[in-house]
């Protein structure tokens, strides 16, 4: 079983020399097959705390250990083994190539990874899991907003990650969308045993994780 932690996490950003903090303090422990739904207002850091704890940007201060290793003892090489392989990350906007068909924007990651031969196996499954078999050779500009982001979390998913962190992952959609792929976010969690760590402002999402958090003047709650 994979664990991530953070102890003590502040995060602050400078603007023309003026100190802006943002979280502070922030001690949080994941575990494999954890839901984990983070809270709170626009502006409030729910992003700037996803992008720390998926190796994405550098805190200010304070740890982050994967698996009792503290990621700030590793190499810029390790820390892009630790994103290709243990993470997944899904945002509210797809992000997805838009030169590049279904297929080849999930196979990207196992292609730089390269360290799973049967990737193209596995890319198979996880188009059949998300219902798109159909769509496997179409561009992204041919596909709805919700095919999108259904493609976006199947390339999450293909170097079969830990932990997938997810930012508004259904802000963009409507309703029918919106909970099409929670549930499908849902499902493949419970499949897969993989953690959901979910900044989001849907309470009908955010009813489905076991725990949930406010982040509120630069704190962590939970609720």
């Amino acid at each position: 079983m994979s664990n991530l932690r953070c102890q003590n996490l502040c995060k602050s950003f400078y603007i023309d020399k003026e100190e802006i903090e943002v979280l502070k303090n922030i001690s949080l422990n994941i575990n494999s097959k954890d839901l984990i739904a983070i809270s709170g207002e626009s502006g409030a850091g729910k992003s700037t705390l996803l992008h720390l704890l998926a190796s994405l940007d550098k805190q200010t201060s304070g740890e982050i250990y994967f698996n009792d290793e503290n990621i700030q003892s590793f190499s810029p090489s390790k820390i892009s083994a630790l994103r290709l392989n243990n993470y997944g990350f899904v945002y509210q906007f797809h992000h997805l190539l838009e030169d590049l068909s279904v297929f080849e924007n999930i196979l990207l990651p196992a292609q730089i990874s390269n360290t799973n031969n049967n990737y193209l196996n596995d890319a198979n499954l996880i188009i059949n899991e998300i219902g798109l078999s159909n769509r496997i050779n179409h561009l992204p500009w041919k596909l709805s907003g919700g095919e999108k982001q259904r493609v976006a979390i199947a390339r999450a998913l293909i170097n079969k990650p830990d932990f997938i962190f997810l930012d508004e992952p259904t802000g963009n959609l409507d309703e029918k969308n919106s909970n099409s792929i929670q549930d499908l976010l849902l499902n493949l969690s419970r499949d897969h045993g993989i953690a959901l760590v979910a900044a989001t402002h849907d309470n009908n999402f955010m009813k489905n994780f076991k725990k949930i958090y406010k982040l509120e003047n630069k704190l962590l709650v939970e609720i």
